[in-house]
């Protein structure tokens, strides 16, 4: 394992009821912190299993599933519907874990360095999660022509997969606290308080590595459970749907291609990644693992579990409606996104929307002593509003889910994630940035007053 020094600053953070760390967070946590970060923890995988129940038995009705809930009582609820796992589910879970992480570690792809981390280090980052995304793809769709492999296997197996993930993510979530406690890669970036529940959600280690070029928040958040694997579930529900009713809906083709849009977008520009929230600031707990490996692969494929429950078409009107407010979004958060590294990239020396772009240097001192700077964008979508990307975000999301039409709240429940999170980060992208930069990060709020929306928000 890697490890870091970064002068008095090595010791691993310990709770101090005065100060806040590095992400701008009391190193105490309050006890509202801590009970929230008991109820999410403990209750998170219940909400995954359910949707998974109101898939299975009752026909993706959520609300159907809540009444019988209140009937016959939680805990029998949920003990005579709960998933099981399969000797073949862990086997072909742990297959891919494999062929992951050959990919990850022999594929080739270019090399870059991330952004500067608390402790004045900058890592290097192996990006060839495009060449993983489509060998694994060309890899399905090969198994599934020749016939060597059932190409609806996930969906016919999400009962035990489901089962699986939880287990896996648990267990990982507790392997890495552990770590962080007990032997962490750099001291100076590993946050610990004392309290057990708080720890296990936010996590104690920022960069977990092995070497230098094995980044675990990498594997996990884009490669094994997360980003990558949105695509591959999608069409085993697709072609779940055609076994199931013998057809494709032009909805299904239309998620299937829109998320696997999104997903070549994200490896296709993969090192903004690590410029983000999750990126720079979230250590690799609960929230980073189970949220990635756990929860995203049951929730972010929600539409395509629906259709091959329910079979659903739009008019043409509705599906060309619904597609432009995917474009709209997605194109909202790609160029706002990419003017914002364009201007880093740059050191400022660029145009955006034919202006000379503006922006504030500001200042922060890293663990190791030194004076860094960082350029904040006051042009563009970013002179408009301090997270000018996550709108965007939010109307493609809400555009996939509409392709399920206005049958139930079962596929739009991503799109009432995805709301919640964009306003509860931008809160709390504030609040790090307001500890990482003080009086540059108000002056910078004082130039661009909006938050997300332009005079709303």
């Amino acid at each position: 394992m890697n490890s870091g020094k970064a002068g008095s600053s090595t010791d691993t953070l310990k709770a101090s009821p005065n100060i806040t760390n590095y992400r701008g967070q009391q190193l105490k946590p309050s006890r509202l912190t801590v009970v929230i970060s008991f109820v999410l923890c403990t209750t998170t995988p219940f909400v995954v299993i359910y949707y998974w129940i109101a898939y299975q038995y009752f026909d993706t009705s959520i609300v159907t599933a809540a009444r019988v809930a209140c009937s016959e009582g939680l805990f029998q609820f949920f003990i005579t519907r709960f998933p099981h796992s399969s000797g073949n589910a862990v086997f072909g879970y742990a297959a891919w874990l494999a062929f992951q992480a050959i990919m990850y570690i022999y594929l080739p792809g270019r090399e870059a360095l991330g952004p500067v981390t608390p402790a004045g280090r900058r890592l290097r980052y192996k990006l060839n999660g495009l060449a993983a995304w489509v060998a694994t793809i060309a890899l399905w769709a090969l198994g599934a022509i020749s016939g060597i492999i059932d190409p609806a296997y996930i969906a016919k197996n999400w009962e035990n997969l489901i089962w699986t993930t939880n287990v896996f993510s648990v267990v990982v979530v507790i392997l890495f606290h552990m770590k962080a406690r007990l032997m962490p890669d750099n001291k100076a970036e590993t946050f610990i308080t004392g309290s057990f529940w708080y720890d296990i959600f936010e996590g104690g280690e920022l960069h977990p590595r092995i070497g230098k070029m094995w980044d675990w928040r990498q594997f996990f958040c884009t490669r094994t459970g997360g980003i990558l694997a949105w695509t591959l579930i999608d069409l085993s529900f697709a072609a779940h749907q055609y076994q199931s009713h013998g057809y494709l809906t032009y909805t299904m083709v239309a998620v299937v291609i829109l998320r696997a849009w999104v997903v070549v977008d994200f490896f296709a520009n993969e090192l903004w990644f690590f410029y983000t929230l999750d990126g720079m600031y979230e250590s690799f707990g609960f929230y980073n693992i189970y949220g990635f490996s756990g929860m995203m692969p049951v929730f972010w494929s929600l539409q395509t579990q629906y259709l091959a429950k329910r079979p659903q078409e739009l008019s043409n009107i509705a599906l060309i409606s619904v597609i432009l407010l995917f474009v709209a979004g997605w194109w909202i958060r790609f160029s706002a996104d990419y003017q914002k590294m364009k201007f880093r990239q740059t050191d400022g020396e660029c145009r955006i929307w034919g202006k000379k772009a503006e922006g504030i240097k500001a200042s922060h001192q890293t663990a190791d002593g030194k004076l860094r700077h960082s350029l904040l964008l006051c042009s563009g979508w970013w002179g408009l509003a301090r997270h000018a990307n996550y709108p965007g975000s939010v109307m493609y999301t809400l555009a996939l889910c509409a392709l399920c039409g206005c049958g139930g709240i079962f596929p739009y429940t991503e799109a009432i994630i995805a709301g919640g999170m964009v306003i509860h980060r931008c809160y709390r992208d504030e609040v790090k940035c307001a500890a990482k930069y003080g009086k540059d990060w108000h002056e910078y709020c004082r130039r661009v007053r909006w938050r997300m929306i332009p005079g709303v928000f």
